[in-house]
């Protein structure tokens, strides 16, 4: 199994079939961050990402994309567990025009949405 499927750290697939399968939950994602410059002209993203409207053992490794120049670049998963919020810190490595969930249409959800903060 792929690391950036490895949703719970078993190396199995259950969540997935689980959740989308044979499950009927539609999901709400939010994702509030900001962005500051790191060592050596890289860019920190920082934030939390929402996941709502889920039973507490629905799981959904979440992608993050990142606009460099007019191109979008998945950089990273996070992975979210129920209806909690999960800490979002990547390194980028210049500042990206825009930051995205769901750019791809990746994602399941009722609602997919994107605050700076």
């Amino acid at each position: 199994m792929k690391p950036s499927l490895d949703a719970v750290g078993d190396h199995r697939s259950d969540w997935l079939f689980r959740d989308w399968i044979y499950g009927t939950a539609l999901p709400k994602y939010h994702l509030d961050h900001s962005l500051k410059e790191g060592d050596g002209g890289t860019v920190v993203v920082e934030g939390k990402l929402t996941q709502s409207d889920v039973p507490q053992d629905f799981v959904m490794m979440v992608p993050l994309y990142f606009d460099f120049d007019g191109h979008w670049a998945m950089a990273g998963r996070v992975p979210v567990i129920g209806s909690s919020t999960a800490n979002v810190n990547v390194t980028l490595p210049k500042m990206p025009k825009r930051v995205a969930i769901n750019v791809n249409h990746d994602l399941l959800a009722a609602e997919a949405s994107v605050k700076k903060l």
